[in-house]
């Protein structure tokens, strides 16, 4: 709810993300084996802007304890990464797609309840032969991002994989909001 202070100065409270629809992957997934040719490729990121404070450092800690404690049933890793464009990337690494997106979302869920759920942009899964999946927080739906070389896009490709995908996920009814994030770290 906007604040008295938020509605005088015409500031905009940004919303939580919203993290359920994530699952929507892990039905999808043999629909993108077999309908696509592709498979998950064992990284998958959440974006966040990147946060400052001793709170947030012991939730990164929180979540590598937890990862670590997951051991056998849950064997994914997490590496945090800023890049040099002000953001934070906490990117997971896994064979199995379904234990990615189980501590994904654990992590997801946990930022939000220790308060940066605004913080939350996008999560993004990549596929080989390449091509990433973007989960739009505030949006609660997927695009497809196909990059190719000298920054452009494979808009085509695109298209064919929402079109496909979108029997079985939410995917992104507008396309002007697909938005590219170049070069992940992963």
């Amino acid at each position: 709810m906007m604040g008295f202070f938020d509605a005088l100065f015409g500031r905009t409270k940004i919303p939580e993300g919203k993290t359920d629809q994530l699952f929507a992957l892990s039905t999808a997934l043999l629909d993108i084996q077999t309908r696509l040719s592709s498979t998950f490729a064992g990284k998958a990121a959440i974006i966040l802007r990147t946060v400052d404070n001793s709170s947030y450092d012991a939730l990164e800690r929180d979540v590598q304890q937890i990862l670590t404690l997951g051991g056998k049933d849950m064997p994914v890793t997490a590496e945090h990464i800023d890049d040099n464009q002000g953001y934070r990337w906490i990117v997971f690494t896994g064979k199995d797609p379904e234990d990615v997106i189980n501590a994904l979302h654990l992590t997801a869920d946990m930022l939000k309840e220790a308060g940066y759920g605004d913080s939350l942009l996008a999560a993004m899964f990549a596929f080989d032969p390449p091509w990433y999946l973007i989960y739009t927080y505030r949006r609660a739906a997927f695009y497809p991002f196909v990059p190719k070389l000298s920054h452009t896009r494979d808009s085509a490709r695109e298209f064919r994989i929402a079109q496909t995908l979108k029997p079985y996920m939410p995917i992104e009814k507008d396309p002007e909001r697909w938005y590219a994030l170049w070069d992940p770290p992963f």
